[in-house]
């Protein structure tokens, strides 16, 4: 719809570009911190779901975008809902936080002269009386919050624990029985390396940072998430294989071979050298 020269757009509308935004937003953000992931790390337990309060999960694109919000927000959990059920709740979303489109397909039926037809009308008909009916698909949305952007913790501390432990992630292994590179290991400790490596801290991804000129990875405990010593010893050779392919983009910059692979993310040159290095 245009109004004077300006577009109306849709909630719909509106949540497709606010999706738009998000990707490219996230795809810069891969940009510094990496996309390879193979450890625990993260905030919840992996696999989980995004889920309204009443624990209802979402699906298709909304399920998708909803944990990507919880990703790039760093929220506890990827629980939603909301404002009316936040009210219900006997809470309130916090001043100057924003909402998250959740979109669903509707549609508008007419009889053959035109006529609009009812909701409730249209799920009473047959088959039969609904091939006589057009029908119009649309795209709606309505708007949720994260838990965390409400103060439910606070005055349903009680409920918000109980969905903590849903999406609690998986205890954190010790390197038992994983593969072990002694000469890598000592090059880690020693700082041996042609840029300083931080390999000892819990962090939720590996990169090589150019600006910085520091590699980061996870700690070697947090890649052991097999189920079988097999699992196990070879979670210990992607640790090392992680690191590596790190270390070789550290090798890139231009002091040191001048590949030019870090000037933009997405170019020829960045696919080219993630592709090199893979």
């Amino acid at each position: 719809m245009t109004t004077a020269g300006t577009e109306t757009k849709t909630l719909g509308q509106k949540a497709v570009d606010r999706f738009t935004e998000m990707m490219i937003g996230r795809m810069e953000q891969m940009k510094s911190v990496g996309w390879h992931k193979e450890w625990i790390g993260g905030a919840t337990a992996p696999g989980a779901m995004p889920q309204n309060v009443s624990g209802r999960g979402y699906s298709g694109s909304n399920s998708f975008f909803l944990q990507l919000d919880t990703a790039l927000r760093g929220y506890s959990m990827p629980v939603y809902l909301t404002f009316k059920q936040t009210n219900d709740l006997g809470a309130y979303v916090k001043k100057g936080e924003s909402a998250m489109p959740v979109l669903y397909w509707d549609i508008m039926a007419r009889d053959k002269d035109g006529r609009k037809i009812t909701k409730d009308t249209y799920r009473k008909m047959s088959l039969a009386e609904r091939m006589q009916v057009q029908t119009i698909p649309f795209l709606k949305a309505y708007n949720v919050f994260n838990v965390d952007q409400t103060n439910l913790a606070e005055v349903k501390p009680d409920k918000v624990e109980a969905l903590k432990k849903l999406f609690a992630p998986p205890e954190l292994r010790d390197a038992e029985g994983m593969f072990t590179s002694k000469a890598l290991d000592r090059m880690f400790e020693k700082q041996e390396w042609i840029c300083p490596i931080q390999y000892d801290k819990q962090v939720p991804g590996a990169y090589f940072s150019p600006s910085k000129d520091i590699i980061v990875i996870p700690r070697k405990e947090q890649f052991n998430i097999g189920k079988t010593p097999e699992e196990v010893y070879k979670d210990g050779m992607e640790y090392y294989s992680t690191a590596l392919h790190e270390m070789a983009h550290s090798t890139g910059t231009e002091p040191r071979l001048n590949r030019g692979s870090h000037e933009k993310f997405g170019d020829a040159k960045y696919a080219k050298e993630e592709l090199v290095l893979s």
